[in-house]
C-alpha cells in the first residue's frame, strides 16, 4: 500500500511540475500565449465531453472555431462594433449551441458543464482584453486556485478526518479546505503588504475566488458521480483529464468577470 501511495504521489508531482513549466512558458509569451491556451484547452475539454457523451457531438471542433472566428472578426474589423459587444455575441451563440447540443433529460449536467467551460474560456478572453493587468491577472487567479488545490491536498492528507461531502467527493475534508483557505490568504496577505495594497476589496476578492474554486471542484465531482467514473480523462497521470484540472476554474473566472464589471 505504501508503494502504491508513493507511486501515485510521484505521478502527481511529476505531472504538476510539467504543467508548471508549461504554464510559465505560456505566460512568458503574454496575451498570445493565453489565446493559444484557451483554444487548446477548449479543444481538449470538449473532446473529453465528446468521449463521455453517447451522442458523439464534435463540439471540440466547433467551439475552438467560434473562438478563432471571434479573433478573426476582431482583428479584421469587419463589423464596426465595440469589442466587448462582439465578444458577448460569440459567447452567447456558442453557449446556446452547447446547451442545446448537450442537453439530455437523463443528465442535464452535460449542458451545465459545457456552458461553464465555455463561460470560463470567454471570461479569460474578456479579462485579458479589458483589464490593464491583462495576462498577469489570469496568472494571479490561476495561482490562487492552484495554491488552494495544493494546500487542500497536502493538509487533507495529513490532518483530514471530517469529510465535507463524502458521497460526492470522499477525499475532501473540512481540515483540508479550512487549512488551504488560511494558507492561501496568508500568502496573499504577505504579497499585499509587500506591494502596499490598501484596498480591502482585493482581500475579499481572494476569498470569493477561493470559495468559487471549491464550488467548481465540488460540482465537477458531482458530475462524475452521475456518470459513475473517477476521472473525466486520462491525459495527466495522477490527475485525470483536462476537466479534472480546470474544474476549479469553472466558477472562478466567470465570477471574476462579474466582480471586475461591478467594481
Amino acid at each position: 500500500m505504501i508503494i502504491n501511495l508513493n507511486n501515485e504521489f510521484i505521478k502527481r508531482l511529476t505531472t504538476s511540475l510539467i504543467l508548471i513549466f508549461l504554464l510559465v512558458g505560456i505566460f512568458s509569451i503574454g496575451n498570445d500565449g493565453i489565446y493559444l491556451m484557451v483554444i487548446v484547452l477548449s479543444f481538449l475539454s470538449f473532446l473529453e465531453i465528446y468521449n463521455l457523451n453517447k451522442s458523439k457531438l464534435t463540439l471540440h471542433y466547433f467551439i475552438p472555431f467560434f473562438i478563432l472566428l471571434y479573433f478573426f472578426v476582431k482583428k479584421s474589423e469587419i463589423f464596426n462594433l465595440v469589442e466587448q459587444f462582439q465578444l458577448m455575441i460569440f459567447y452567447g451563440l456558442s453557449s446556446l449551441f452547447i446547451v442545446l447540443c448537450l442537453f439530455k433529460k437523463s443528465n442535464i449536467h452535460f449542458s451545465m458543464v459545457g456552458f461553464l467551460i465555455n463561460s470560463t474560456f470567454f471570461s479569460i478572453i474578456h479579462i485579458i482584453e479589458n483589464q490593464n493587468l491583462e495576462y498577469k491577472l489570469i496568472f494571479i487567479i490561476i495561482s490562487m486556485i492552484s495554491l488552494c488545490d495544493i494546500f487542500a491536498f497536502l493538509i487533507g492528507k495529513k490532518f483530514g478526518k471530517l469529510k465535507i461531502f463524502p458521497k460526492i467527493s470522499p477525499n475532501k475534508t473540512m481540515e483540508g479546505y479550512i487549512g488551504s483557505t488560511f494558507c492561501t490568504l496568508f500568502l496573499f496577505t504577505l504579497i499585499f503588504l509587500h506591494y502596499n495594497f490598501t484596498d480591502l476589496n482585493l482581500f475579499f476578492y481572494v476569498i470569493l475566488i477561493i470559495i468559487s474554486s471549491f464550488i467548481g471542484d465540488l460540482y465537477v465531482s458531482y458530475f462524475k458521480r452521475t456518470l459513475n467514473i473517477k476521472d473525466l480523462g486520462k491525459l495527466f497521470p495522477g490527475h485525470g483529464g483536462v476537466l479534472d484540472r480546470i474544474d476549479s476554474w469553472l466558477f472562478s473566472f466567470p465570477l471574476s468577470v462579474l466582480i471586475l464589471q461591478l467594481s
